[in-house]
């Protein structure tokens, strides 16, 4: 009896101790963080065809296909191109946007089938522009679901600016961690803005988020660990159609100015919210 006691006793007080904040400290790796290069692949697009300088890419038409390792510089104009990347789950690649406007009418611009991870620096002074199309049509065994659309780990950064005009489902989708580390980014989407299952964690930028959905969201429910949104920093606009910011596990925002204007919840989380004062605000 004295035994169940002390048992029901230390249940009841861990019950009623605050949950631990999260540790975000390691969030941001050196690959993450890496928006400069030396040397890279140079492909240019034009509505005729694909300039490519280098190796590790092929053209057919205007669809680029990525499949080696590496940094490429991607700049021109298309109103109906595509860029691929398929590498190995163990293998990296810096796709470097130089002044960029690519148009999808049946598929995603920018489709990440398969890697370790992929960055996209948006190189300093560059404007760049992606579009999809309302209806998907081009054929894939997992089918894109945003305008730029990733089924592994995702990073932006750069100083560049970025629109993302999302006319089939979300603006920036990651079946894992999506990262947003800098850059203006100006984000359109008929679903949600940003969307990353495990994670998004944004550390500094200028972004405006505009979301027939929810603007910020992570919804992986099942694993321990996932399913959070962290805001470190940044300037962030948010215009929601439902929540501002989604988080399935947690929601943690310690820093920068968040101005929300939502239809639904401004934070909606069925686990913990760290929310540091003063930083969100309503229009």
């Amino acid at each position: 009896m004295k035994k169940a006691f002390i048992l029901i006793l230390a249940l009841c007080l861990l019950a009623a101790m605050p949950a631990l904040a999260a540790d975000y400290s390691d969030a941001f790796t050196k690959f993450d963080q890496r928006d400069n290069w030396t040397e890279a692949v140079i492909i240019t697009f034009n509505n005729d065809g694909v300039l490519i300088n280098g190796s590790g890419v092929t053209a057919e038409g205007t669809t680029v296909r990525i499949t080696a390792p590496g940094t490429y510089l991607l700049s021109g104009a298309c109103d109906n191109g595509q860029v691929i990347v398929e590498l190995g789950k163990e293998e990296k690649a810096q796709l470097v946007l130089g002044g960029l406007t690519l148009t999808c009418p049946d598929s995603a611009p920018l489709y990440v089938i398969s890697a370790d991870k992929v960055s996209l620096t948006l190189a300093p002074g560059s404007v760049n522009t992606l579009t999809d199309g309302a209806v998907y049509t081009r054929a894939f065994e997992k089918a894109p679901k945003g305008c730029i659309s990733s089924r592994d780990d995702l990073t932006v950064n750069g100083s560049g600016a970025l629109t993302v005009n999302g006319l089939n489902n979300n603006g920036i989708d990651c079946h894992n961690d999506l990262k947003i580390l800098s850059g203006t980014i100006d984000v359109t989407a008929v679903k949600n803005a940003l969307k990353g299952d495990d994670s998004v964690a944004i550390k500094d930028g200028v972004l405006t988020l505009n979301a027939g959905k929810d603007g910020i969201k992570a919804d992986n429910a099942d694993e321990p660990g996932k399913g959070y949104v962290y805001v470190a920093g940044g300037q962030i606009t948010i215009t929601a159609g439902d929540d501002a910011i989604q988080g399935q596990q947690d929601v943690t925002v310690s820093g920068g100015t968040i101005t929300v204007d939502a239809q639904g919840k401004t934070i909606n989380s069925k686990g913990t919210q760290e929310i540091t004062t003063g930083v969100i605000s309503k229009k």
